[in-house]
């Protein structure tokens, strides 16, 4: 199968440095459960352009990994082709490929899209792994199964049953293999 993985917020901790960041800047004390919304400028009520500042900031970091995601990835890539699908401007492609490799995270494909857009990458994957919610349900026509990473800014009642909802990588591989039974 071909899986479609976000980075940041699925495979890196990128809240963990981000509210560090945001801690230096503005000396307040932001928790992941005040993140609401995707839109970080919306949760810290700055400008999109303050926002970006502090996120590159961020991406410039070791970011560390969520706990899990190095083992499922390498766990996964032994049956399965894994496309690595980014909002990271392709001004950090080197950054974070470096990145990975360092991590120790395989991948056959990394693929830069803008921030909204990554469900216009030129793939049919039969999985995706995501944590923006709006970029999950846009991808819900073109992958067989979406789901969202488990976080604050992507929480909603899911009423149409569109996506699953992970809370944790094992529970991501557990949603893999029962794909793979029904195949």
């Amino acid at each position: 199968m071909k899986i479609g993985i976000d980075i940041d917020g699925v495979i890196s901790n990128f809240v963990k440095n981000f509210i560090k960041i945001v801690k230096k800047e503005y000396f307040i004390d932001l928790r992941e459960q005040d993140i609401y919304a995707h839109d970080l400028f919306l949760v810290l009520g700055i400008t999109e352009e303050e926002a970006m500042k502090l996120i590159h900031k961020t991406l410039i970091e070791d970011l560390d990994l969520i706990s899990g995601a190095k083992k499922s990835i390498n766990q996964l890539k032994n049956k399965h082709e894994i496309y690595l699908l980014t909002a990271r401007s392709d001004d950090f492609n080197s950054n974070t490929k470096n990145w990975l490799k360092r991590k120790g995270i395989p991948y056959d494909e990394l693929i830069h899209l803008d921030e909204g857009r990554k469900y216009q990458a030129n793939l049919k994957l039969d999985i995706i792994v995501e944590d923006n919610l709006k970029d999950a349900i846009r991808w819900i026509d073109k992958s067989n199964e979406v789901i969202i990473f488990d976080h604050p800014w992507n929480r909603s009642l899911n009423v149409s049953k569109l996506f699953k909802r992970a809370f944790n990588w094992q529970e991501i591989v557990e949603i893999v293999h029962a794909r793979e039974t029904r195949s």
